[in-house]
């Protein structure tokens, strides 16, 4: 509804630009107007108010769909007429807005490089960028330091509309603004403002909590909410732009490349594009940046396997392969978060930029004796190609999944991860699989340990095991499990990444308090921990827990040469494998020992 709305308000625009509505387009126009903007406030009060949107349940979704429902239709309606109402005297008709006959074949035509884009249009895009970055900047801030935070985020979104009045028409009361001040110039300012929201002391719980070990402090100062969000409304602006792109490049397929358009993409397409290259060159130097640690780690970690004495030139080389994945292991653990950050305070800066030449409704000209205008055309011409290639890519990638078992696993590992946390308030999102996952989980797990003594399938206790993602979903399950079948539980996680990633980016769900209080809530009456978590030195993606549980290293290779009458070296299992190592097997056996003598069964009564 929220897009058929969005869709809609560009030709109503356009039109109220061009032809200000007078007697029957005036009752027509504004009260389509008014019906718009109420489906816009409700999709906006909807994020603030989930259980508007929550899909399931006893909820009041059922009348504010049909009230969304009537009011998009109405506004739909309004503006089919509005803009099949013939033009007013005073109006600007469209035809104005075709170039004249005779471009296609002779471009020298006077008017044929005019400029003819749809009135309002760049200019409402360039708007609607610049407060999607003050909305981001609004959730880091309130994320970091409540709702006293949102004061600057809310000063910079209602000085920036005011400031630009100032320039364009003027406000009572105030002198008229200097010759040389624009609203562009507006957006650094509006940005800084609502960045002060970051320098806050950051909001702290009632007892403070240390980390749980070395790199597993607060990711990103606070802001995780705001740089996820951010990376993924960065993909798909780049993902829109790539399409307008490319379908402007497929209607004008007969131009040069090299000579003018007829078909011209937005201005903050162009921008966007100029964006998306140096995005992209940033983003090759932080590749080449974690290439370069890498090869220094690595060289660290091979120093030290190679300082056992009695190593053969077989056992050198091997410990060449380990000292990679024990070198990739701690750049996902201690430099990944930070890299991250970095790349995310420089695209933050680069946007911002992007919205005040956006803002400014200049477009450099490749024909200009200035030669950064031609630089920066040739860059945003570079990246709106990029970006052009963009839906190809995706649509490729949608043909490997069905096609490619390496692909479609890759691809949804990286689904699992994004579709686990509940969402309510987005309208094409997919359903959240945790809301079914966690739930199926617990009565499998309550379902075992319930059934009466004499079925088959009863069980004393239970091992739930847990990898990788797994690993969430198992401690999800585990703090809302009800603390009769905790005490009959052992939790194992490997591959765990609770500590360094989610933990710190998510510390409200698996923060030190919440595995502290994991570890709690599996401790059983006689002291045991029912919570073990094996790692390897070789595993980029798991780590210790040190919440209070058993941490148990696995080696990984099992030996740097053949042994036992094997040929082929043991393999470097890395992230996989671990049921099958002698670590896991060995504590599988005592926990099943003393889960069985711990909590015995109940035995029928006699007599």
């Amino acid at each position: 509804m929220h897009g058929a709305v969005s869709a809609a308000a560009v030709p109503v625009v356009a039109v109220l630009i061009m032809d200000p509505p007078r007697g029957v387009r005036a009752a027509v126009a504004w009260p389509t107007v008014a019906l718009l903007a109420a489906v816009v406030v409700i999709a906006v009060v909807a994020v603030a108010r989930p259980w508007l949107s929550r899909r399931q349940g006893a909820t009041p979704l059922g009348r504010w769909s049909a009230a969304v429902a009537t009011l998009t239709a109405l506004g739909l309606i309004g503006s089919f007429v509005l803009l099949l109402l013939p033009d007013g005297a005073a109006g600007q008709p469209l035809s104005t807005y075709r170039p004249p006959d005779g471009c296609a074949t002779q471009p020298d035509t006077a008017g044929c490089h005019a400029d003819r884009s749809l009135p309002g249009y760049d200019t409402a895009i360039a708007w609607l960028i610049a407060y999607q970055v003050l909305l981001l900047l609004a959730i880091a801030a309130a994320n970091r330091s409540g709702r006293r935070a949102l004061a600057g985020p809310g000063a910079g979104m209602l000085l920036l509309p005011l400031g630009a009045a100032w320039i364009e028409r003027g406000l009572p009361a105030l002198p008229a603004a200097p010759d040389q001040l624009r609203t562009w110039m507006l957006v650094g300012p509006a940005v800084a403002l609502a960045t002060a929201g970051l320098f806050l002391p950051r909001l702290r719980p009632a007892v403070p909590t240390q980390p749980l070990g070395a790199y597993t402090d607060l990711a990103w100062r606070g802001c995780a909410p705001a740089v996820i969000a951010g990376f993924g409304w960065m993909m798909a602006v780049a993902y829109c732009a790539g399409l307008l792109y490319w379908v402007s490049d497929r209607l004008d397929a007969s131009a040069e490349p090299s000579g003018p358009s007829r078909v011209v993409p937005p201005l903050a397409v162009f921008w966007a594009g100029l964006a998306c290259a140096i995005g992209l060159a940033a983003l090759i130097g932080l590749l080449i940046r974690a290439v370069v640690l890498l090869q220094r780690l690595r060289r660290v970690e091979y120093a030290r396997l190679a300082a056992t004495p009695g190593l053969s030139a077989h056992d050198l080389r091997r410990c060449r392969d380990v000292s990679t994945y024990r070198a990739l292991h701690r750049l996902v653990g201690e430099h990944a978060v930070r890299l991250m950050g970095g790349y995310a305070a420089f695209c933050a800066v680069l946007v911002t930029l992007c919205c005040a030449a956006a803002l400014s409704g200049e477009r450099p000209s490749p024909l200009s004796p200035s030669g950064w205008q031609t630089a920066i055309h040739w860059t945003a011409e570079r990246g709106d190609a990029i970006l052009g290639w963009l839906p190809v890519v995706m649509a490729a990638l949608g043909l490997l999944v069905y096609r490619t078992d390496s692909v479609r696993r890759s691809v949804g590992v990286i689904w699992d991860v994004c579709t686990f946390w509940p969402r309510a308030a987005h309208p094409l999102a997919p359903p959240s699989y945790a809301e079914r996952a966690v739930p199926e989980l617990q009565t499998r797990v309550a379902g075992l340990l319930a059934l009466p003594p004499h079925h088959g399938d009863r069980m004393d206790g239970v091992i739930l095991s847990g990898h990788s993602q797994g690993t969430v979903i198992c401690a999800a399950v585990l703090l809302q499990l009800p603390r009769r079948w905790r005490l009959r539980t052992w939790f194992f996680s490997y591959g765990c990444q609770l500590t360094r990633l989610y933990g710190r980016i998510f510390p409200s769900y698996f923060g030190p308090e919440r595995l502290r209080a994991l570890a709690g809530a599996l401790t059983w009456p006689g002291g045991h921990v029912a919570w073990t978590n094996f790692w390897r030195d070789t595993d980029p993606l798991g780590w210790q827990v040190s919440a209070g549980q058993r941490d148990v290293p696995v080696a990984d290779p099992e030996a740097l040469h053949p042994s036992g009458g094997e040929v082929a070296d043991p393999p470097i299992r890395s992230h996989s494998g671990y049921p099958e190592a002698v670590e896991f097997t060995r504590e599988r056996a005592v926990v099943a020992r003393l889960l069985r003598r711990t909590v015995p069964s109940p035995r029928q009564r006699t007599g």
